[in-house]
């Protein structure tokens, strides 16, 4: 008899119905998560696009079948803003990432002055919303504005930001936090000894830097992504720039389509499918790239990081070059929007002088007429943001633990192209697909009626949340070496005892930054809220939208400014009671996984 046949004999064979229990219990809990992703994402967006092909199942053409809808988007000037949103998200990819590594290094790895300051200038780059940036540049370059009050002739300035190069610098920056904090988590988990076992074996510094890349590729290919698809999906800067420069990009076309009289859906709904079929190349990269290959470095022999020591004139000249960074991508553009709202003139400088005043900071809470004052608009927006948030990380983090699967089916490489398809639909494109399902006859009289109802409404923020957040703890959850869990479960632990006691103190703060980057962008959320929202309720970004389209602009400069104060109040009541409330040991380990 031989060892392998004796050591078979003896080890007990697991049960028949065990064994069928465990693959039930696999088999279910797939199928509840495409259950829910049909119900949020899948089916409304499918809705919306079938439309392009078969206008007459939705009372929008005459032809159950036709491909002429096709052709007009591809022609002309919408043909021509397919193009411009490829290339121009391409490029905002590539500078994101680039500036982004090498913020997040000098950040985590150097001992540059004002780390914290710097993370939290990153946050609050991406608490600003696109429109809201555009429209604090025009007020710091439009004649007559802050530029002009510092001295600055900024006509040149001007005419460039109207154009492709202001398109690209506004997605740039607003991308590049997605991207910062993606691959800040990647760094603060990995340990210096890749570092040293390189220069030990005689790299130089960069030498050193470029061998640590690959090891964060998962990190840099998902910041990519995310910034390609937050890029083509993004309205508000297409809104405010393109149209008025006449470079025309894909969801301003959309835009056009949609609110055209009459309507064009059929022809929205191909330029709605082209911004999904997208972001099929870069899952198709990164899915090539990770094939096969385990990136985990997180265990419990993890080492801290050893920053590298900069000379004083180089700490001073580094952090100098971060602050003149800051500086352009954070701090003119909120200069403008503050400085617009403390004048109720029509121009910052005028013959007269500058006139400032808080009166459009009264104004706000106070009902004028015809419009809606902030505060209970504002409440809403607390709701839903609580909601939402608590909603999408739930389901955010159940996908990434599915997506950071190293051994990857059909099925998971087919939900990462959903998820970061529908990162790529815009938010109209998702609220008209909502509409174009849930108020259909049959579920209104014998399913359920949510047409015009705030779940509808948590509901496409969840849908809208729930795929930048997944991927954003995709990276986070692949670090994670199953070794901890497993060695949990050996001395006896259950599932979510081991959870507790080894992944989550090392996601604790990942989790945390993700709940709230969902909570600060649900208040700002524009696009989703004006279509779906419920009569009578209208969340902040709505009355903010409705004010900044009028003559009390000001008004809704200063609604803006104060809901960013209030996003800033609730992270930092929210980080406080994650000091206070969890255990020490949560706030030391977590440091791994934090984003911050």
């Amino acid at each position: 008899m031989t060892v392998d046949t004796l050591f078979s004999e003896i080890t007990p064979s697991a049960p028949p119905r065990q064994s069928m229990a465990r693959l039930r219990r696999v088999r279910w809990s797939g199928l509840a998560v495409w259950a829910v992703l049909l119900v949020l994402i899948i089916i409304p967006v499918v809705t919306f696009v079938v439309a392009a092909i078969s206008p007459r199942l939705f009372h929008q053409g005459t032809s159950y079948f036709t491909l002429s809808n096709i052709a007009t988007a591809f022609s002309g000037y919408t043909g021509r803003g397919i193009v411009d949103s490829l290339w121009v998200s391409t490029l905002v990819g590539v500078f994101a990432v680039s500036f982004a590594t090498a913020i997040a290094w000098i950040v985590h790895r150097t001992n540059v002055y004002g780390r914290r300051v710097w993370s939290g200038a990153m946050w609050l780059l991406l608490l600003i919303p696109t429109w809201m940036m555009t429209l604090g540049w025009i007020d710091v370059l439009q004649p007559g504005e802050l530029a002009s009050a510092l001295g600055v002739h900024s006509l040149f300035f001007y005419h460039m930001f109207f154009g492709a190069s202001g398109i690209v610098f506004v997605l740039s920056s607003a991308s590049l936090p997605f991207s910062y904090f993606v691959i800040s988590v990647a760094l603060r988990g990995l340990g210096s000894e890749f570092e040293d076992a390189a220069r030990v074996h005689g790299a130089s510094r960069w030498g050193a830097i470029r061998a640590v890349l690959p090891i964060i590729a998962p990190a840099l290919l998902s910041a990519f992504a995310i910034s390609f698809a937050e890029a083509m999906s993004d309205f508000g800067t297409a809104f405010t720039l393109g149209s008025s420069s006449h470079f025309p990009i894909a969801t301003y076309t959309l835009f056009n389509a949609i609110y055209a009289f009459p309507a064009n859906f059929p022809v929205a709904a191909v330029i709605a499918a082209v911004l999904i079929l997208c972001t099929v190349p870069p899952v198709f990269l990164q899915s090539r790239v990770m094939r096969g290959r385990s990136y985990a470095v997180l265990g419990g022999r993890t080492r801290a990081v050893r920053r590298q020591e900069f000379s004083p004139f180089t700490r001073v000249l580094v952090t100098a070059a971060l602050g003149v960074l800051m500086l352009i991508v954070l701090g003119l553009p909120i200069l403008g929007a503050v400085t617009s709202s403390l004048t109720n003139t029509s121009s910052f400088v005028t013959p007269t002088g500058i006139h400032w005043t808080l009166q459009a900071f009264k104004d706000v809470f106070v009902s004028l007429p015809s419009y809606t004052s902030l505060g209970p608009p504002l409440w809403v927006s607390n709701q839903l943001g609580l909601v939402v948030a608590t909603g999408t990380i739930i389901l955010g983090f159940v996908l990434a633990r599915r997506l950071a699967a190293r051994t990857s089916g059909a099925s998971q490489r087919v939900m990462d192209v959903f998820l970061l398809g529908s990162i790529a639909i815009p938010g109209i494109v998702l609220g008209v697909g909502y509409i174009f399902l849930y108020d259909q006859r049959f579920l209104t009289e014998h399913v359920i009626n949510l047409y015009e109802t705030m779940p509808l409404l948590m509901m496409g923020l969840i849908a809208s949340s729930v795929p930048s957040q997944a991927r954003l703890l995709t990276g986070p959850v692949a670090q994670i070496q199953s070794s901890l869990s497993e060695a949990a479960r050996v001395h006896g632990a259950s599932r979510w005892r081991a959870f507790g006691t080894t992944a989550l103190p090392l996601l604790s703060r990942a989790l945390v930054w993700a709940w709230l980057i969902t909570f600060t962008k649900t208040l700002s959320e524009l696009a989703i809220a004006q279509i779906l929202y419920q009569p009578g309720r209208e969340p902040a970004s709505v009355v903010i939208q409705t004010y900044l389209g009028t003559n009390f602009a000001s008004v809704g400069s200063a609604a803006t400014v104060i809901t960013l104060v209030e996003m800033l109040g609730v992270i930092g009541v929210v980080l406080l009671l994650f000091r206070l409330l969890t255990p020490a040991g949560w706030r030391r380990i977590g440091e791994v996984g934090t984003i911050s």
